[in-house]
């Protein structure tokens, strides 16, 4: 039987019965794309939604370096798939540049985007309308080995309260041999830094990047405060020689050789401890300011939004309400191991047996993320002021001119 046939002229005469045998015409393939780092994470939520929808999702990898690129020359030249992932980073521009589809209509007054930590919502909201969601969270926290800390004679069970304080605690670590640490930074990472350094400061009160032209960068004595405590470790030893000229490859490889007390990092050190350095006993905690109870973290991490030309459109926005649910949440993220986005679901099923990633999960909902247009030129390029800033404030220790240049060059950059 010519099935076009059938179609024109014998379907009435057969019935319905054929349409039984039929596959769904209405189902639709939508395609997404996620960056390298937040692919493992991402997997599982298309996974997941593909097992349940009837309209399937297909994953693209693109490298982290590429995807910026690729989204802005995808939408001028209508290529584009109806799902983007990508670094929470660069929505500012993107939002700014017309790439991505208003959800304000579809989020709103969604209960489960409510829940979402304010970070998210703070980076994806442009002219008081939204453009995306949280999609695969990363967070900063503090880490210490407790065994080193029982040998100095401090609490293994809480980390330093302030930054003096944990100045205070690394000296009485590197006190225990000349080849223990006290601390640790990548001194030549702009992004390390400004993703566990700059919380520290922020707790304090401090304001690190300009959001318009106009506004001041740099505000607040805790950035001096910050700096001033880090040059003092480094100029005491408190922390290697090798921090200097660390551009992030060691970023937290010294931790795992049991000979460094403290140090920033993020929440995917517990699962790397856990499976390459089984024997360290580690203590997690959110990042401290200058002050007793002062806390902060850097949300980091994906956030999936709709590029315009998306052809699929009105499914994608289901998509995005749907990976915001208690079922993509719980399911998708937290049973694999991975911190959902609405920091109220912290305290789960899943995380119940390991206390230090519910604490991780929880940073998300006290953290923040600079809304800021050209952050790669602020800080994320090797030669940013941001990263000036650091180096010479700590290793030529000149904090104030470095403070003062630093602001001049972050101004003129907002002001292209």
């Amino acid at each position: 039987m010519h099935l076009p046939k059938v179609m024109g002229f014998a379907a009435l005469a057969l019935g319905t019965s054929i349409f039984a045998t039929l596959p769904a015409l209405s189902a639709e393939t939508l395609s997404i794309w996620v960056r390298a780092s937040g692919a493992n994470a991402a997997q599982h939520l298309v996974d997941l939604w593909n097992s349940g929808h009837e309209d399937k999702l297909e994953l693209t990898v693109i490298p982290d370096n590429q995807m910026v690129t690729k989204l802005a020359t995808g939408v001028q030249a209508g290529e584009v798939p109806d799902l983007i992932s990508f670094d929470l980073i660069y929505m500012p521009d993107f939002m700014k540049a017309g790439f991505l589809e208003d959800l304000t209509a579809d989020l709103k007054d969604d209960p489960n985007y409510a829940g979402v930590a304010q970070a998210y919502k703070d980076i994806a909201t442009y002219e008081d309308k939204i453009y995306g969601a949280g999609f695969t969270p990363d967070v900063s926290i503090l880490v210490w080995n407790k065994d080193l800390f029982r040998q100095a004679g401090l609490d293994p069970e809480k980390g330093p309260e302030t930054v003096q304080q944990l100045h205070e605690y690394a000296t009485k670590i590197h006190a225990l041999g000349d080849d223990i640490y006290g601390f640790y930074f990548s001194g030549a990472c702009p992004g390390c830094n400004i993703f566990t350094t700059s919380p520290m400061m922020v707790a304090g009160g401090a304001k690190i990047l300009p959001a318009n032209p106009g506004d001041e960068p740099l505000q607040g004595d805790a950035i001096k405060t910050v700096l001033s405590e880090f040059k003092a470790m480094w100029d005491e030893g408190l922390v290697p020689e090798s921090a200097e000229a660390d551009t992030g490859t060691n970023f937290v490889a010294n931790f795992s050789t049991g000979k460094l007390g403290i140090q920033g990092a993020g929440g995917f050190l517990i699962s790397d401890l856990k499976a390459n350095a089984p024997n360290i006993d580690f203590g997690v905690g959110f990042l401290p300011g200058v002050e007793p109870g002062q806390h902060s973290a850097f949300v980091g991490g994906d956030v999936i939004a709709i590029p315009k030309g998306s052809k699929h459109a009105d499914l994608a926005k289901q998509f995005i309400k749907w990976e915001l649910t208690d079922e993509a949440q719980l399911e998708g993220l937290a049973k694999n191991n991975i911190l959902p986005s609405r920091p109220a679901l912290a305290d789960n099923k899943y995380f119940a047996e390991e206390p230090r990633v519910v604490t991780t999960a929880k940073a998300l909902g006290i953290g923040y993320v600079p809304w800021v247009f050209h952050f790669n030129d602020m800080v994320n390029s090797d030669s940013s002021p941001w990263i000036q800033m650091l180096q010479t404030a700590i290793f030529d220790g000149d904090i104030d001119g470095a403070i003062a240049t630093a602001k001049d060059a972050m101004k003129q950059i907002a002001s292209n």
